[in-house]
């Protein structure tokens, strides 16, 4: 979550940063189940992650009713797909190359990007049905990836989504939760 985040999600992270200490050495009401429970109640769903190669995490994410493995990248900003998988995730429509996006990192340059408005996201129960796909040519991921003998990914998780989300990364017991924009503010009761 940036830094220049302010209301529920703050308060959220407040909450559960009060929370941990009182219990850190209860293995039992420290569990997983303890975190994703208090998230259910503020109208976050919990999607498995898995272990990609040594450092990166993935999940699963539906772009137009496609499913495909996508990285969780926080330092993206936003969420983008393979251009070599486009015609895959376009859903029959073209996206368009002339949108003047370029992106930069990832040890690429400047990077054309093809955006294609009207998209649907999906990653477990959180839904955006009115996501902007991005296409970006990831061939020196691919490549790298390869070299160590990993599968391709079909994209990157960016904090695009991640910020909507307001996403809460739980690493020890590899889940990622998200918020739905139109989830009901739940009360926090003391």
């Amino acid at each position: 979550m940036p830094a220049s985040s302010s209301g529920p999600a703050t308060g959220l992270l407040l909450a559960l940063l009060a929370f941990a200490p009182a219990h850190a050495g209860d293995a039992t009401t420290a569990s997983a189940g303890t975190l994703s429970g208090l998230l259910a109640q503020r109208g976050y769903d919990t999607v498995p992650m898995r272990r990609y190669g040594e450092a990166h995490l993935a999940v699963e994410v539906r772009i137009n009713g496609v499913a495909g493995t996508f990285l969780i990248d926080t330092g993206a900003g936003r969420t983008v797909i393979d251009r070599a998988r486009q015609a895959r995730f376009a859903d029959g429509r073209q996206a368009d190359a002339s949108s003047g996006l370029q992106a930069t990192g990832a040890g690429a340059g400047n990077l054309a990007i093809a955006t294609l408005p009207g998209s649907r996201l999906a990653i477990g129960d959180y839904r955006d049905d009115d996501f902007t796909a991005h296409f970006l040519a990831l061939d020196h991921v691919t490549a790298a990836f390869a070299q160590r003998g990993l599968p391709a990914i079909d994209g990157v998780l960016g904090a695009d989504v991640l910020d909507r989300g307001q996403a809460v990364i739980d690493y020890p017991h590899l889940r990622l939760h998200l918020r739905n924009p139109a989830a009901p503010a739940a009360s926090v009761s003391h």
